[in-house]
Order: C-alpha cells, then sequence, then structure tokens
C-alpha cells in the first residue's frame, strides 16, 4: 500500500475510551506507509491491524505496533473489505481515514463493535 492517494499522505486514526487521551496509548494516527497487514487473534472476536513500531527503527523489523479492533463474530473478512475499501475509495477525501473512534462512534466498518487494545512496542 502506498504512502499517497492522489499527492496526499494518507493518515489512520484510531481511538479508544472517552476521547480524553488521559490515559496510556488511548489514541494512535499513522500514516498508511507503516501498515503492515492484518493479524487474527485466534478465539476471539477481534482482529489486529500492525503497524512498523512509532518507537523503532528502519532495521528493527520485530518491533510491531498493534491496534486491537473487536469485531461481529466471524465477521473479519468483511471488517478487512470495508478498511481497504475505505482506504482505496478516498479519491479526493482530505486524506484522514478514522478506522475506529469509540468516542464519537465513527467506525469505518459496521461489523467494527469497538476499538480494543492499542499496544505501542519500543525496539529491541
Amino acid at each position: 500500500m502506498g504512502t499517497y492517494a492522489n499527492s496526499k499522505m494518507v493518515m489512520l486514526y484510531f481511538q479508544t475510551g472517552d476521547g480524553v487521551n488521559d490515559g496510556a496509548n488511548e489514541g494512535f494516527a499513522r500514516p498508511l506507509s507503516k501498515f503492515r497487514g492484518f493479524g487474527f487473534i485466534a478465539d476471539t472476536d477481534a482482529i489486529e491491524m500492525h503497524f512498523d513500531s512509532i518507537l523503532g527503527t528502519g532495521a528493527d523489523i520485530a518491533a510491531v505496533d498493534k491496534i486491537v479492533l473487536n469485531i461481529t463474530a466471524a465477521k473479519q473478512h468483511l471488517v478487512i473489505a470495508d478498511i481497504t475499501a475505505a482506504i482505496n475509495g478516498m479519491k479526493y477525501g482530505d486524506g484522514f481515514v478514522t478506522i475506529c473512534d469509540d468516542a464519537t462512534g465513527v467506525k469505518v466498518s459496521d461489523d467494527i463493535t469497538s476499538c480494543g487494545a492499542i499496544t505501542i512496542t519500543a525496539a529491541a
């Protein structure tokens, strides 16, 4: 996936909690260019979005930041398709894609029930 859509940086946004950001890692915004892919969490109704670590370096490929998205049971495929469509369909948008914002209720997919844990991983 590229960094730019129509010469604009694409930023992905996540918010868990009430939006006050008074706790660690309640909000997260990363460029699309740092997105690595989706992970499935066994025996749960959730998926993870993986990104290059915000604290890591280019040489540290093991450091991955993770965003957990809680979803409707057995809807992983549909959620991934909805996220992909939102990113690819922003032909004339402002480059800001809200994937999940628990404070406002905005979600890119009807099958995302909430934004779960946001984990920032330091480089080893």
